[in-house]
């Protein structure tokens, strides 16, 4: 019962933090140490269906109950408060860091590897400067069907690696609007075939990142820590001023003491 109690949690954590704009699902599962877990239960549901689906399920589940339950008081915050609160999490995602680096298990003096932190920087980043593409309208022949199935898979990619903003991809691919309008009007062929897109690719990246953390952990490692700092880009909102400025530098404080606390002990 504890067990799920803490899954139901995690998933709310998560859920309500992807309302933020800007931010990541896969940073925020990072931050609150069960991103290995959900990488692991998604490539291996097969081998050990019953605890995999189970632990999907719960955390799924939190995420819901969390977007119900926090959307509007999140976007409150984030609205009227916008630069505490992203002070708070940029605090939190770079508190974050010091577990990824124990992950990695390198030594400081090994260049290669650390190279890979700007690797992931670079690709995370440059995401950010892809032009839109036309997908700004619902698809009316097998060819559209097709190519809203692929850029599921692309929307899949930006669920499963921490500092992509979901919501970002689907403005690179001018399909925001679209796929809101579609999920208002509950256009089910639409969002069938999106949704068997991301499953797809959700499958494919974590077997893919799984492998990747299996056999070269420390390169993985240190990209995904790329990936993470570049989130950053997305929701820095500049530089307060007055007492707002003491405000902000004491809630990045005190995150990322708590992100690095909690982080470490759960590993």
């Amino acid at each position: 019962m504890k067990n799920i109690i803490k899954n139901l949690l995690s998933g709310m954590i998560i859920g309500s933090s992807m309302l933020i704009p800007g931010v990541s699902g896969g940073t925020t599962a990072i931050i609150i140490g069960i991103y290995d877990r959900l990488i692991k239960a998604v490539s291996d549901i097969l081998n050990d269906f019953k605890k995999n689906i189970s632990f999907l399920v719960q955390v799924a589940v939190g995420g819901i109950i969390g977007i119900l339950l926090f959307s509007k008081a999140v976007l409150f915050l984030t609205e009227q408060y916008n630069f505490p609160m992203m002070y708070f999490f940029i605090g939190a995602i770079f508190g974050s860091i010091p577990v990824m680096i124990k992950k990695a298990d390198i030594k400081m003096s090994n260049i290669y590897n650390i190279s890979f932190v700007l690797v992931g920087v670079i690709i995370a980043v440059a995401i950010n400067f892809l032009p839109k593409s036309g997908l700004s309208v619902i698809p009316d022949s097998a060819g559209g069907y097709i190519m809203l199935f692929m850029c599921g898979i692309i929307i899949a990619v930006a669920l499963i690696l921490p500092g992509i903003s979901t919501s970002h991809i689907l403005l690179i691919l001018g399909m925001y609007e679209t796929v809101l309008s579609a999920v208002s009007d509950m256009n089910l062929i639409y969002i069938s075939i999106l949704g068997i897109g991301v499953f797809t690719g959700v499958l494919l990246c974590t077997k893919i990142l799984e492998k990747a953390m299996n056999k070269f952990p420390s390169q993985t490692f240190m990209a995904i820590t790329g990936f993470v700092m570049a989130s950053v880009y997305d929701i820095f909102p500049g530089i307060p001023s007055g007492i707002e400025l003491i405000f902000c530098i004491l809630l990045f404080i005190t995150a990322f003491a708590l992100t690095s606390i909690i982080s470490l002990k759960n590993q």
